[in-house]
């Protein structure tokens, strides 16, 4: 995604309230609208990506299976299969689960807010890294949250939360 590129942003609630740059809702921390994308394998595995180090965001820390901003005349479900097939460089079907108001603090400390529309998925494909993901690692989910307790600064900050919706969504859904 670029700076010229233009998204909507949106309330709490996510109403929506007008359309900025990207530049402009990053400078003026806007709430804006993005997708979260979880992929698991068939034995219920999750698949997590580490962030290039060119990223302006949260550069070299682990992310989930693969996210991005919903850009303008996107719905959510083509934002998020376009987000996969970019990051991931695979096709599943995906699921949605819920919308949230997503709330973590940015690397200056200051509060981030984004308008959150989650995804589940399940493939056996395997991801294929790209200028988009440094590494992919699969992981079981008693692990990953081990982990992501133990070491939180290796871990984009939002991530416990959106893990444990994904994880509660998958069980329901792929029992």
């Amino acid at each position: 995604m670029s700076n010229d590129e233009k998204l909507e942003i949106v309330d709490e609630q996510g109403n929506p309230l007008g359309v900025v740059s990207r530049e402009e809702a990053e400078h003026k921390n806007h709430i804006t609208q993005n997708v979260l994308v979880f992929v698991f394998t068939q034995e219920g595995k999750i698949w997590v990506q580490k962030r290039p180090l060119s990223k302006k965001h949260y550069p070299g820390l682990w992310d989930i299976s693969a996210c991005g901003g919903i850009v303008i005349g996107e719905t959510p479900n083509v934002s998020a299969l376009r987000e996969t097939q970019e990051e991931m460089g695979v096709t599943c079907e995906l699921h949605f689960i819920e919308k949230f108001l997503n709330q973590f603090n940015g690397e200056d400390g200051s509060k981030r807010q984004r308008f959150s529309h989650l995804f589940v998925g399940m493939t056996d494909q395997q991801p294929i890294v790209s200028a988009e993901v440094d590494e992919f690692r699969c992981l079981p989910y008693d692990e990953l949250k081990k982990e992501i307790k133990s070491h939180p600064e290796h871990f984009v900050p939002s991530f416990l939360l959106e893990l444990e919706k994904a994880h509660t969504a998958k069980k329901r859904m792929f029992k």
